[in-house]
């Protein structure tokens, strides 16, 4: 057999080899896709504790009660000024722009209040949601008078959430939801930072804020795959055949170029020399 009939024998094997790899390899990633997982993680590391108003029994002994805020923003002929309000646990906050209130008559400022709630005590949550963490309520009046101050700026509420006992669809579908009662809650766009467990959200006008997350979809029954294992298995045996067939008939094609390459050497030996060329 010359060298290129091996070569092409092997060059045959090698892509018998690389096609019943792909059809292992498809087998196993249907088995294992990650879109069949669920997170292992609800974030990029463990969040600090978190503080709940009324915690699942299994952390009540170990929890401590979320905290408020009281700030009072001061205000100026143009409106309030830039300011940052939290609550002294951090799980909820308040940026305001410059002029997130418009100034009152007689007003010197306006007094910012945030409180934390048990959400069973407000509406339930939406269709296709469930709620994480506590509901904070946030109140905004002016001093000295007392009376409401309505937000006419740009205001940004930031609330932390924390891990869920079960699973949920994505680490980026958190969304906020506010109710200026807290008899229904309307979604807010929202921006997530699953790494540090926030959600910030563009604040309309006082009332109640909360975390919500959709639930991760129920794992449906596994696919039966026999049918599918064996229909592969079927077309590696066709594949193997078709290979083995494929090099005899190489290695038999090789065999029969010696065999003519030997004959030919046979009639050269067999012929009589030639005489002496003639002189010129």
């Amino acid at each position: 057999m010359t060298s290129g009939s091996r070569a092409r024998g092997w060059a045959a094997v090698a892509g018998v080899a690389v096609v019943l790899a792909y059809l292992g390899g498809t087998v196993v990633s249907g088995r294992h896709s990650p879109l069949a997982r669920r997170p292992l993680l609800d974030g990029l590391a463990p969040p600090p504790p978190y503080h709940w108003v009324k915690p699942p029994p299994e952390l009540a002994p170990t929890n401590k009660p979320p905290a408020s805020v009281r700030q009072t923003i001061r205000l100026t002929p143009a409106g309030s000024e830039v300011s940052a309000i939290a609550t002294g646990d951090g799980q909820a906050s308040l940026v305001l722009e410059a002029g997130a209130f418009a100034p009152g008559p007689g007003a010197t400022g306006v007094a910012v209040a945030i409180d934390p709630l048990d959400p069973a005590t407000l509406a339930p949550a939406p269709a296709g949601l469930v709620l994480a963490g506590n509901a904070y309520r946030m109140r905004f009046t002016y001093e000295p008078s007392g009376k409401p101050a309505a937000i006419s700026g740009r205001a940004t509420a930031v609330l932390i959430y924390p891990l869920l006992p079960i699973p949920v669809g994505s680490l980026f579908d958190y969304t906020m939801l506010s109710s200026t009662d807290g008899k229904a809650w309307e979604r807010q766009q929202s921006t997530a930072t699953p790494g540090s467990h926030q959600l910030a959200a563009s604040l309309k006008a006082p009332g109640y804020l909360i975390v919500a997350v959709p639930p991760a979809p129920a794992e449906t029954p596994a696919p039966n795959r026999v049918p599918l294992i064996a229909g592969l298995a079927a077309a590696a045996v066709v594949i193997v055949i078709g290979a083995v067939v494929l090099t005899r008939r190489l290695r038999r094609s090789g065999d029969e170029d010696e065999e003519y390459d030997e004959d030919d050497r046979d009639e050269d030996e067999d012929s009589p020399d030639q005489g002496p060329r003639e002189g010129r």
